[in-house]
């Protein structure tokens, strides 16, 4: 006797009691052979299969639970499958749990690329994986809220259950998958640009009053108490200022919370876009970043340019005139090398790195530049909470006694790199390249913060710094999501299989900590209004391109959240264009050639069979399924 695998061995009738069940099931084979039949006969003029899957998809999308959908769904096999999918989904979202993963991982077998898709070409596969990944959320709360990396770790597990739920729409809800197909705009591209609208607009007719009262009430005098106080610290301290009424305090905190509110969702669409304009680029390469539509706009709004190799050769001729001559060269030349070398980096010289230069002011779509005054560096002897800045450096290593005779400190640079070393080490910062310090070169310091740059998040903060006060600082940060190697393996997790990597390099930020109202060079002023004028272009050119899509409309004030109105226009833009026309092809070629099954929720259901009358769905076999074969 041949052995009876998958579900047809739960509904052998030799092992069940329930009269005719064996008739039964022959019955439903026949009846779903003819279906099959109908449905490949192409050439009936009758038959409108658009139709056919339009029909069965918004069937399957108004039900809610697993029976009433498997029910809805019979006569197309495959549905009853993809909503069997959504149903483990909206499960694993209410109850998340290990289990009920499992049981949605086992049952998505259509959603990975497929043994056929790898057999097709890596071309197939890139596309595969490139579509599957850029339905992955940006935006992960609590990221950055915990200490360590199993804060992390479950911080990005908390958003997998939607990235999946991305995922089958963008394969199966027609319209998602031809915006996808036609414009490169994923599931949460479009999701996070219609929440930043619709945010912006519930929050701007209740800020901009408030705004109004805020003014009207500092110019009346209204907001203070007549008081004064002495600031005890930052930037301000020693400086007198006026006390405010509570009255105005509480109005400014509350515009303080709308504002942000509103600025936060525009942020994350505008990430949201970013990464999958980065993920397109790490599949398909530089030249095909966004290549269709809106992510061809953003191109040189955001960034810079992007380069197939990481090279310094390519950053100096494209950014090297805003770096000062001299100690700013080779300053920058010590970065790249800790940016090679440096293992809290994790570069991997066997693998491929694109290199996109990224502006440091990009507006709704982040700044990169935190200010002198920001805590980036570890430091256990300046600063506060083991934190210090380039302004605690600047007092700690350069404001001194310009001789041993010397009464009064000064800010004095150095006369030779020995001195200048000690000084450096005697804040406690860790200096990445002593031996090339004392030849000379700038010392490197590495420090991270988190920037408002959601598909950049935290970053590291490459600082290179001569013993003259000059510094230049590059942000970088790799576009990848908890990456880690293995213990004792080469295996490498958080990065997009089958592509390259990619890393991010901000232009360079340059100051002087001796003379900070030095003025730039007339190389480095022409260079900085050649990047603003490229910059300036690119947004009017994907403003001209935006206001083509119905619907889109930029014109009176620009709203809460938006920086921009490039910014503004380009969230209208992903949430309101529309495909050329709707794609149905992979639901008619599952309904009609392809038969893939999910795994059976057995253990769920045989927990539930009291309420049900006895026995699992699959058990009782009500409807009549014929056996499928796991």
């Amino acid at each position: 006797m041949a052995e009876e695998k998958g579900l047809q061995s739960l509904v052998n009738p030799r092992s069940r009691t329930v009269r005719g069940e064996e008739e039964r099931m022959l019955e439903a084979q026949r009846l779903r052979k003819e279906q099959l039949e109908s449905l490949y006969n192409m050439e009936r003029p009758n038959i409108d299969y658009a139709q056919i899957a339009e029909d069965a998809y918004e069937g399957f999308k108004a039900m809610d639970t697993a029976d009433q959908i498997a029910l809805g769904t019979s006569f197309v096999p495959i549905l009853g499958d993809i909503a069997g999918g959504i149903a483990d989904t909206r499960t694993l979202i209410n109850e998340p749990s290990l289990r009920n993963l499992g049981f949605l991982l086992a049952g998505l077998v259509p959603f990975v690329p497929s043994g056929g898709v790898v057999k097709a070409g890596r071309g197939a596969y890139k596309a595969a994986a490139q579509k599957a990944a850029t339905n992955a959320k940006n935006e992960i709360r609590n990221f950055y809220g915990g200490a360590g990396q199993a804060q992390k770790v479950a911080a990005a597990g908390s958003t997998i259950p939607e990235g999946i739920v991305n995922v089958l729409r963008a394969r199966y809800d027609p319209k998602a998958k031809a915006l996808q197909e036609e414009y490169i705009i994923s599931v949460d591209d479009r999701k996070a640009s219609q929440n930043a609208i619709k945010v912006s607009e519930e929050v701007t007719p209740v800020l901009r009053p408030m705004e109004e009262q805020i003014r009207v009430m500092k110019k009346d005098g209204s907001a203070y108490t007549g008081e004064v106080r002495v600031v005890k610290s930052g930037k301000n301290k020693g400086k007198e200022v006026k006390v405010k009424t509570e009255e105005f305090k509480n109005l400014i905190d509350e515009a303080k919370k709308l504002r942000s509110k509103a600025n936060t969702a525009g942020k994350v669409a505008m990430g949201q876009g970013n990464q999958t304009r980065a993920m397109t680029s790490q599949y398909f390469g530089p030249e095909a970043t966004g290549l269709q539509g809106i992510h061809k706009n953003i191109d040189q709004v955001d960034h810079i340019k992007t380069f197939k190799t990481f090279n310094q050769d390519d950053y100096f001729k494209t950014v090297g005139d805003l770096i000062p001559s001299g100690t700013g060269k080779e300053g920058v030349e010590e970065i790249f090398k800790q940016i090679k070398t440096l293992p809290a980096i994790g570069y991997n010289p066997k693998k491929n790195y694109q290199m996109n230069i990224r502006r440091v002011q990009t507006g709704s779509s982040g700044v990169l530049d935190q200010g002198p005054d920001a805590r980036l560096f570890y430091s256990n002897k300046i600063g506060e909470d083991g934190r210090a800045s380039l302004l605690d450096i600047k007092k700690e290593v350069f404001f001194r006694l310009p001789t041993k005779a010397s009464k009064e400190k000064k800010l004095q640079g150095f006369n030779t790199d020995k001195e200048f070393l000690e000084a450096l080490d005697k804040t406690g910062i860790n200096i990445l390249n002593r031996d090339e310090v004392l030849k000379g070169k700038p010392a490197v310091i590495t420090g991270d913060a988190t920037t408002d740059a959601y598909e950049i998040g935290g970053a590291n903060y490459m600082t290179a710094i001569d013993k003259r006060g000059k510094v230049t600082q590059i942000v970088n940060d790799e576009h990848d999501l908890l990456s880690r190697k293995i213990p004792k393996t080469n295996i490498e997790v958080g990065k997009l299989p089958g592509a390259d990597r990619f890393m991010n390099v901000s232009e360079p930020i340059v100051l002087d900590l001796i003379n900070p109202a030095k003025k730039t060079t007339n190389i480095q002023k022409k260079a900085k209004d050649k990047l603003k004028k490229q910059k300036d272009e690119a947004s009017d050119l994907a403003i001209e391109e935006y206001l083509k899509i119905p619907g889109v409309d930029i014109s009176g004030k620009l709203p809460a959240g938006f920086k921009t109105k490039e910014a503004w226009a380009r969230a209208q833009a992903v949430a309101k264009i529309q495909p050329t026309n709707k794609d149905y092809s992979r639901l008619i070629k599952e309904a009609t050639i392809g038969s893939p099954t999910r795994v059976v929720r057995a253990l769920e259901e045989d927990e539930q069979k009291n309420k049900r009358g006895g026995g699992s769905v699959i058990e009782r076999n009500p409807y009549n399924y014929p056996p499928r074969s796991i």
